[in-house]
C-alpha cells in the first residue's frame, strides 16, 4: 500500500558526503545520532542523522500498519521543529525549510518536505507496490539485505532558519532527547562565519554553544 505523504511537498534529500563518512567511520552507533549545523548571512542550516533504532524502535523496513503508524509519529514530530531544536528567541528565526524522512537500505521512506511556497507533490515509492499485508516481500528484501552488509535504517532530517539577527544566534538546544528517549548522544560539526568546531551533546548537556 502506497504510505501516505504527511508534508505539502516531497522532494530528494542528497546526504552530505560529510555526514555520509561519519556514519560509515561511525558504523551506525545505536544511541548516537550527527548533525552538521552551518550558519551564514543570517540563516542556519541544521542536518540531523538518526538511527531508525533511537527514533521508532527497530531498523527494519516497516511493513506493518503499528510499524508504519510509529515511523509517520516519528516524521510529524521532527516536521515539527520545536519539538527537536530550539534557537534563541532574540535571533528572531523564522523556518523557511523542513525536511524528514526515514531511509533504509537503498530506499527512501516518507520523503517530506515545506517550503515558503507550500507546493504540493506526490512522490510514487515504487518499493511499496507489490507488498502484500503478511509481510512477504518484505522478508525477501530483507534478506538480500543481509547477504549485501547490515541493514540499517536513519532518520534524515534537514531545517533551514532565517533569522533577523545573526549576532543572537550564539546557541542551539536540542529538546530531541526529551521526544525520543533511546537517543543519548548527538556528535555535532558545526561551520559560523567566525570558526568552526565540533561537540558531543548528551542528555544531560543538550545546548550547543557557539560562543
Amino acid at each position: 500500500m502506497k504510505p501516505t505523504l504527511i508534508a505539502l511537498a516531497a522532494a530528494s534529500f542528497a546526504v552530505p558526503a560529510l555526514a555520509q563518512e561519519t556514519r560509515e567511520l561511525d558504523a551506525h552507533v545505536h544511541g548516537v545520532s550527527t548533525a552538521e549545523i552551518a550558519i551564514e548571512h543570517g540563516k542556519i542550516e541544521i542536518k540531523l542523522l538518526s538511527p531508525g533504532m533511537d527514533i521508532v524502535g527497530f531498523e527494519y523496513a516497516a511493513s506493518s500498519a503499528k510499524d508504519k503508524d510509529a515511523v509517520e509519529a516519528a516524521i510529524r514530530q521532527f516536521l515539527a521543529p520545536d519539538e527537536i531544536v530550539t534557537l534563541p528567541e532574540a535571533a528572531s528565526c523564522r523556518l523557511t525549510e523542513v525536511l524528514a524522512h526515514l531511509h533504509s537500505g537503498d530506499h527512501d521512506h516518507h520523503d517530506e518536505e515545506h517550503d515558503d511556497e507550500h507546493e504540493e507533490h506526490d512522490d510514487d515509492h515504487a518499493h511499496d507496490e507489490g507488498h502484500d499485508d503478511e509481510g512477504h516481500d518484505h522478508e525477501e528484501h530483507a534478506e538480500d539485505e543481509h547477504e549485501e552488509g547490515a541493514e540499517h535504517s536513519e532518520f534524515h532530517v534537514r531545517y533551514i532558519f532565517a533569522c533577523e539577527d545573526e549576532d543572537t544566534l550564539t546557541s542551539v538546544s536540542f529538546p530531541f532527547f526529551e521526544r525520543f528517549e533511546n537517543a543519548q548522544e548527538i556528535e555535532v560539526k558545526f561551520v559560523t562565519e567566525t570558526g568552526a568546531g565540533t561537540a558531543e551533546l548528551t542528555r544531560d548537556a543538550s545546548v550547543l554553544n557557539f560562543e
